[in-house]
């Protein structure tokens, strides 16, 4: 796991880089002012992304590839409903994915830095 602060690099240019070779990647951007991401990608490929306030608002190679996790969360792919705070139900959805419980302590810890190889910024 690894959290970017006040950034958005992670979650759109990295992220085929850092699944490449089979690996995966979820990203949760949490946005001020704009719409909040889920994103999911395999291979360096973008599978899934996800406007977590509208879950029926999907795109990628295959935007229903997560809909089981959603159901899970008691979230419907298919209505079209409007979550109001839609982090809490983000966050739960990048955890059913990776197996990673994200908590506040996370955001406690000391802050590393790491270059993303072939990121390019």
């Amino acid at each position: 796991m690894s959290i970017e602060d006040c950034g958005w690099r992670a979650q759109w240019q990295a992220l085929s880089n850092l699944s490449r070779d089979g690996g995966e990647v979820v990203t949760v951007q949490r946005h001020d002012y704009a719409q909040h991401h889920v994103t999911y990608a395999v291979d360096g490929r973008l599978i899934t992304d996800i406007n977590p306030a509208f879950p029926i608002d999907r795109q990628g190679a295959d935007p229903d590839r997560l809909n089981r996790h959603l159901r899970e969360l008691g979230i419907d792919p298919a209505a079209g409903d409007h979550i109001d705070n839609s982090i809490p139900a983000a966050l739960a959805l990048a955890s059913r994915i990776t197996g990673v419980m994200i908590s506040p302590q996370h955001l406690r810890r000391p802050i590393l830095g790491a270059a993303i190889p072939g990121a390019h910024f």
